[in-house]
């Protein structure tokens, strides 16, 4: 692999344009796959670095980092391939090291998504508006809680991690659903794009991280 035709894969890469049609609708789990789609389609290794150029180039508007619009918010893409596509979904099979491939699970959801993207699959309104309901209600509610509140007022020190887990409404020694209470917060402020409470949620996944460290 390395290369397609006369080109080298990152000069293809480069020439990725931005997607024409109406991509926002769509959940970023669904446009990672199709940038791996895309990949694969042109004989292109889909290394993580490479599905990270592709997915921002093809859909700049949703993978963008906040406040700096030309570069791509390779965290967010890592979450999408590897903790949900590939540990979650089945769609794809890999790791950061390796790389990824989709799965035959994965390809049905891939033409799923291509036949959105193209309208020929209509997303259901009802079904967005209750989600979206659902993802706001519990991203109102972490805004309520002390550490959040600490967060935005620049007292990180001074959060505990009772508080952190109180957050995300986990009870004390509480460790191995820790990571699952992360994920499902950080897909939702994706969803509904708070930056600020993504933003917190990484400060608490470190903080956690690190008193476990300790």
């Amino acid at each position: 692999m390395g290369q397609t035709g006369m080109k080298k894969d990152e000069d293809v890469i480069r020439g990725v344009a931005e997607y024409e049609g109406n991509y926002l609708s769509l959940d970023k789990d669904r446009l990672v796959l199709f940038a791996v789609g895309l990949l694969e389609s042109k004989k292109i290794e889909p290394t993580f670095d490479k599905i990270v150029v592709t997915t921002f180039r093809l859909f700049p508007k949703k993978f963008s980092l906040i406040g700096f619009a030309e570069y791509p918010d390779g965290r967010t893409i890592y979450y999408c391939a590897y903790n949900h596509c590939t540990l979650d979904k089945k769609w794809l099979f890999g790791n950061v090291q390796s790389g990824f491939k989709v799965t035959e699970r994965g390809k049905y959801f891939l033409d799923e998504t291509k036949k959105m993207l193209e309208g020929k699959i209509l997303l259901t309104r009802t079904h967005q508006v209750i989600a979206r309901r659902k993802e706001t209600t519990f991203i109102t509610i972490l805004k309520k809680t002390n550490a959040y509140k600490k967060y935005v007022q620049s007292k990180k020190e001074a959060i505990g991690r009772a508080e952190i887990l109180e957050a995300l409404m986990l009870p004390p020694n509480s460790k191995s659903l820790i990571q699952t209470h992360l994920k499902k917060y950080l897909e939702y402020a994706n969803r509904v794009n708070d930056s600020s409470v993504v933003e917190f949620l990484r400060f608490a996944e470190d903080k956690l991280k690190g008193d476990n460290n300790a």
